[in-house]
């Protein structure tokens, strides 16, 4: 008799959690000869001792008998080596039920290397999984193969090149798209209100500029300054400066600070960056559980302290450019405009493991200065400005342009200029 598809399944999974119980925290020092056996058998190293402090906590009489029972008697190939110990730790991060505690194999850690040194090979778009387990195409980067193939903001990615998405990982299905530059991948692509259709992208050397500013001024109105930050790098709180520097140096007026699409990145420059707008007082709160709290506040010498200050926001607006948005929102500092934030509420610490592969492990959550909790919520902007579909495709920004407007109201308001 076949057993049912629900207890095959559950029985997948009880084998997963008692296989990284044992090769995360060790066997016994009675038997150990047994226990080497049965590593033998499903082909990987023998795990350390268990702590003295954790013996009594372990009992692995049903791991044997679960482990014997599949590699005596399953219909076909179970997993072995690597694959086991991956399946193993990817089992237990599931009962967890943290999209963000993640472990990735080496070769996707290595992704994840490359884009913090800002460059890549692929096509060069900003990608997220929806609620439905989709790959979205946020925005694809300016210059880059994704934008000259025609790719748009909302685009669904269903295949790449003939494999299905629906189901992997964000990272398992970045690595299908990553590629050497030259190299051609065909993507399937589901767009609202049209028939799935196919394009072929061809990779390249991607560069993505740590931020991008430029002036605004239109005859008889006020010097406007536009700073985008695509992510909160090494580089970003030095080049941040930079500009805003320069703004102040060419007297520009107010300023449009646009935090679209960042997908955020480091916690410290994150506080570093929202210290150039937020005088004094508490920046965010990290909440780490058992080891208590820890307050982080600006840090003082700041470059854009007393001026009309608008920040765009999106779905896109992610992690470290939430605390800064969320910072700038309840010191009154400056005006959200856009929509409602991502909502990653949550801190990771990434852990490179001996062969490469790395374990991003959530240690904390954190809180705006007026304890507001916006994970899986998200920050709401003050103004709400709402993209048509075609506005990704034309020269027109509407939330760029009620930017614009707020500035100059703030501008006019304060009564002159300085």
């Amino acid at each position: 008799m076949t057993p049912s598809r629900s207890s095959t399944c559950l029985f997948q999974v009880l084998l997963v959690v008692l296989l990284v119980g044992l090769l995360m925290i060790g066997g016994f020092g009675a038997g150990w000869a047994s226990y080497n056996q049965v590593f033998d058998l499903i082909g990987v190293a023998p795990p350390a001792r268990v702590p003295e402090d954790k013996r009594d906590d372990v009992d692995l009489t049903i791991f044997w008998e679960a482990v014997q029972i599949l590699h005596k008697n399953y219909y076909g190939d179970p997993p072995q080596g690597r694959d086991l110990t991956y399946a193993a730790i990817r089992g237990v991060l599931r009962v967890l039920d943290d999209p963000f505690t993640s472990f990735v194999e080496p070769e996707l850690a290595r992704i994840f290397e490359e884009d913090m040194q800002g460059e890549f090979e692929g096509i060069g778009a900003t990608v997220r999984m929806n609620e439905e387990g989709e790959l979205v195409i946020v925005a694809p980067i300016e210059g880059s193969p994704a934008e000259a193939a025609g790719l748009r903001p909302g685009d669904i990615v269903l295949e790449v090149d003939g494999r299905r998405i629906k189901g992997m990982t964000l990272l398992e299905a970045v690595s299908l798209i990553r590629g050497p530059k030259g190299t051609p991948v065909r993507l399937k692509i589901l767009r609202a209100g049209q028939e799935p259709f196919e394009v072929e992208i061809v990779r390249a050397r991607i560069e993505i500029p740590t931020v991008s500013a430029r002036i605004i001024q239109e005859p008889g109105k006020p010097k406007l300054g536009y700073l985008k930050l695509n992510e909160f790098n090494a580089l970003a709180t030095r080049q941040v400066r930079e500009e805003l520097q320069a703004f102040r140096d060419q007297g520009v007026e107010g300023l449009v600070f646009d935090l679209r699409n960042n997908p955020g990145g480091l916690l410290s420059t994150s506080i570093e960056v929202a210290s150039q707008f937020i005088e004094e007082g508490q920046v965010v709160l990290i909440e780490r559980g058992k080891e208590g709290e820890e307050i982080h506040r600006a840090r003082g010498k700041g470059l854009w302290l007393d001026k009309p200050l608008v920040v765009l926001i999106n779905e896109g607006t992610a992690s470290a450019s939430e605390i800064v948005a969320g910072a700038i929102q309840d010191h009154q500092r400056g005006v959200l405009v856009g929509t409602t934030t991502f909502g990653k509420g949550s801190v990771q610490s990434p852990r490179t493991l001996s062969d490469g592969s790395s374990l991003r492990v959530t240690i904390a959550h954190w809180f705006t200065p007026n304890g507001r909790q916006i994970h899986n919520q998200g920050i709401s902007p003050d103004i709400v400005v709402e993209l048509a579909p075609g506005d990704g495709q034309v020269e027109r920004d509407p939330q760029l342009e009620r930017a614009i407007e707020v500035l100059i109201e703030q501008i006019t308001r304060g009564g002159g200029r300085e």
